[in-house]
């Protein structure tokens, strides 16, 4: 593995790659738009992935209004190929995977991977091979399945939810938010990212409160009260579970550390 990340086409974009040199696996998280892979045009759409070989034209346009999300993961030497073809990329054509599991197995290798020394790189590359697992056993998917209509639904919640978590208190204000009742918000949620509507969103207020520590003169109890946490001892609570250290102490080694840690 040579580099990972994800990023954004505004919608209405156009963008080309060519005589790249690395092989190249790529996951649509949300929006709309097509691909040409070798020539072959194919629709996207959260769930979509796809690979590339070093000799492979690549040209990823996003549909207007509806920018395209990604992911993707470089890899490089010897066994590049012999990965791809075992997760069952080895064709230029677009697959289906289960956008929850795939988006969060790639948002755990983003988190290892931005650690520094040689743990990270190590953690990195260890899950880089559990993501590719992940996509061979999503192989029989098959192309645009039934299941299409509750995908987008999810990914619009977990958008919803990933832009909102400061303002929403649960699962009923999410479904009111989306529209949904909360019995199909919920079932969404089991289904794409093993989770509960509420244990997302209280997660997402966690990392939010987590980068509002990191500023300048923050308070504890305050950053509590902004994200909607009963007191801060509850707050205390659930941060440390999530994170595994305290809110206090998570703002003393943000202090301490070199800029950018």
């Amino acid at each position: 593995m040579v580099g990972a990340g994800r990023e954004a086409l505004a919608g209405g974009a156009y963008v080309q790659r060519r005589d790249f040199p690395f092989w190249a696996v790529e996951f649509i998280a949300a929006g709309r738009g097509r691909a040409e892979l070798g020539g072959v045009g194919q629709a996207l759409a959260a769930g979509r992935v796809y690979a590339t070989t070093p000799e492979t034209r690549l040209g990823l346009r996003s549909e207007t209004g509806r920018g395209l999300r990604r992911y993707y993961l470089w890899l490089v030497g010897p066994g590049a190929e012999a990965r791809i073809e075992a997760a069952g990329l080895g064709r230029p054509r677009v697959r289906v995977a289960a956008a929850g599991e795939i988006r969060e197995a790639w948002e755990w290798l983003l988190r290892e991977g931005a650690r520094p020394g040689v743990a990270g790189a190590d953690l990195a590359r260890a899950l880089a091979e559990v993501l590719l697992l992940k996509l061979a056993d999503a192989r029989d998917a098959g192309g645009l399945d039934e299941a299409e209509g509750a995908r987008e639904s999810f990914e619009r919640c977990r958008a919803l939810a990933d832009g909102e978590a400061a303002r929403l208190r649960g699962a009923a204000e999410l479904a009111g938010a989306a529209g949904l009742r909360v019995e199909t918000l919920c079932r969404l949620f089991r289904r794409y990212a093993d989770t509960t509507p509420g244990a997302y969103l209280r997660r997402r207020r966690v990392w939010l409160a987590a980068e509002r520590l990191r500023l300048p003169g923050a308070r504890v109890k305050q950053v509590a009260a902004e994200l909607g946490f009963a007191d801060a001892f509850h707050f205390s609570r659930v941060f440390k579970a999530e994170l595994g250290v305290t809110p206090r102490a998570w703002r003393e080694r943000s202090e301490s550390g070199p800029p950018g840690a």
